[in-house]
């Protein structure tokens, strides 16, 4: 049973003081084939197994690979939306809404410092417990209701198709593993980096270079699309080109590279 007593200060001294550890802003918070040590004891196996819009050529490159965030860009998270499946009254939805989805734990999951059990104990602590059971029925089930935006899973699949190499750079916990098969376009991706299993999280550089690094990719030759306009300012720092996604208005138009 859930000790209220057990994590009093966590919110205030545990989760901040790791996520500072880390260098971690909680504003900003690969799939690695070692993932650390929170992500195993959680229980999920990862692995069952040219500019756009104006021509083919940026300076000497080309445009060869198309980096898609999730949240979003190719899934729909809404938190309220999120929380109307777990409580009834607008009011308490708005408490899951700040504990379950807005709390440093969530951007302590992000970054893979700590693990769900004690994350969920963390916000038990600090909600009232009339509201524990549907938070936790919100934290350990809110992805099976993370739906699909078609428009850019479609966009997606159709670059694939006109040759061009697809990768997911997301910042996401552990819980990614269990969830990934409902991103449609899953199936296309050539590499997927999730913050939580390199312990690095956009808008930091570092989770830039790891997805360069990992799958060998030059940035000049990236093209990025999330909808934080923070992360898609670290990857034009970083050499990519790339677009804040608001979900209106066209997507970029490629040529195909066949």
């Amino acid at each position: 049973m859930f000790e209220k007593s057990k994590y009093p200060f966590f919110r205030k001294t545990a989760a901040n003081a790791v996520l500072k550890s880390l260098g971690i802003r909680k504003d900003s918070c690969v799939l690695a084939m070692r993932p650390p040590a929170v992500c195993e004891r959680s229980g999920y196996s990862l692995f069952s197994n040219k500019p756009w819009a104006c021509g083919p050529e940026r300076g000497m490159h080309m445009i060869k690979n198309i980096i898609f965030d999730m949240g979003n860009v190719l899934m729909r998270f809404d938190p309220m939306a999120l929380a109307s499946h777990f409580a009834s009254s607008q009011e308490d939805q708005k408490l899951l809404c700040e504990h379950v989805f807005s709390g440093p734990e969530w951007y302590a999951l992000d970054a893979g410092a700590i693990d769900e059990e004690d994350a969920l104990s963390s916000i038990l602590s600090m909600m009232p417990d009339r509201l524990h059971a549907a938070a936790e029925e919100a934290f350990r089930n809110w992805d099976r209701y993370f739906g699909p935006i078609q428009e850019t899973n479609d966009y997606a699949r159709s670059l694939k198709e006109r040759g061009y190499k697809l990768y997911l750079l997301s910042n996401a916990g552990v819980r990614f593993a269990r969830y990934r098969a409902q991103i449609p376009v899953y199936d296309c991706f050539d590499g997927v980096i999730v913050s939580a299993y390199v312990r690095q999280v956009k808008p930091d550089r570092a989770i830039y270079e790891t997805l360069f690094s990992t799958y060998e990719l030059d940035p000049a030759e990236c093209f990025f699309i999330d909808d934080n306009e923070q992360n898609i300012a670290a990857a034009r720092g970083c050499g990519m080109q790339g677009l804040v996604f608001t979900g209106s208005g066209p997507l970029p138009s490629f040529p195909p590279l066949f």
